[in-house]
């Protein structure tokens, strides 16, 4: 049995009367920044893309107060295809690019360019067979490349738009709900619903994209832990969610306005939020490889835990 001057459970996780560190507690980094492709066009699309959004949502505006419902729905179609080729375009898919903490956002050659190349080189011989060879890989590369941008990408921007309107809008409507959104009367649900489907595009579908279905890398999400990157992915997740809590504020102020209507106020401060955290991340490079850091200091936990004995 521990002593009793000793915390609980001390002896199963500690070694005599050692008390653990905190940095053995602390989570250890899975996953890194979302690179950028590393092509001459990708910043300046990226650029467009965050200056394209916020515009687009307030030439949409007047039509967003006069019917929201309607609006938000049509408005899928566009903001989900512009994002779909940001991703296409400027982003690294699933599977081709390293992720993890080891040779920390890499781009992966194709290395069936490579067997390729090999293997119509074995197939000839001699000086003719040594350029032929040459030229093979050289038109292989190229081809790849053309494919890579055009039809490699095509399959995977399609399965994060279905992952991302089949699992994410439930969750953020339900979160949606637990912060505060109007339950009764039950026809703003269908607004709530939407609502979420719009975050789920701007916030959740370049994260499918480039990582797909990994579970080191939706935990990092789970725990707000993935790292700023020059993409912009996560700091536009983060500043989506922070401007939309922000963004439900001028709907308790007793103004009378028909804009505070339900969710006006909420998907501007997405937007808004979205873009001042892509802004921040991609343009002006603040917090880049950088994580929200909530975890407690060692200091703290210790003095603590002497406390309690």
């Amino acid at each position: 049995m521990a002593p009793a001057s000793t915390p609980p459970l001390a002896h199963l996780i500690a070694h005599g009367d050692r008390i653990p560190s905190a940095a053995a507690r602390v989570l250890t980094p899975s996953t890194c920044p979302i690179p950028l492709l590393p092509e001459p066009h990708t910043r300046a699309l990226s650029a467009s893309y965050t200056a394209l959004i916020p515009v687009y949502y307030y030439l949409r505006s007047a039509d967003l107060v006069r019917d929201p419902l309607s609006t938000l729905t049509y408005d899928l179609i566009p903001i989900s295809i512009t994002t779909s080729l940001f991703c296409a375009l400027c982003l690294p898919s699933a599977g081709t690019w390293n992720s993890g903490p080891k040779d920390a956002g890499r781009i992966i050659e194709g290395s069936a360019t490579a067997k390729t190349g090999r293997a119509s080189g074995r197939k000839k011989a001699g000086k003719a067979a040594v350029a032929t060879s040459t030229g093979d890989k050289d038109h292989t590369s190229n081809t790849a490349s053309i494919g890579e941008s055009l039809e490699a990408r095509i399959l995977p921007t399609l399965f994060a738009l279905i992952l991302t309107f089949t699992l994410a809008p439930g969750p953020l409507f339900l979160l949606a709900l637990c912060l505060g959104a109007p339950i009764f009367p039950s026809s703003l649900l269908p607004y709530t619903l939407a609502l979420a489907a719009h975050v789920s595009v701007l916030s959740i579908l370049p994260i499918f994209y480039t990582h797909g279905v990994s579970t080191e890398a939706w935990r990092d999400v789970a725990a707000a832990w993935l790292p700023f990157d020059e993409a912009g992915v996560w700091g536009g997740s983060v500043g989506a969610f922070v401007g939309g809590w922000i963004g439900a504020i001028p709907i308790a102020l007793d103004w009378d306005r028909e804009w505070q209507k339900w969710p006006c106020t909420v998907i501007w401060g997405v937007v808004l939020g979205w873009t001042a955290g892509r802004v921040l991340t991609t343009l002006l490079g603040l917090g880049v490889g950088r994580r929200i850091d909530m975890t407690e200091s060692e200091k703290g936990t210790v003095h603590s835990a002497k406390k309690t004995d």
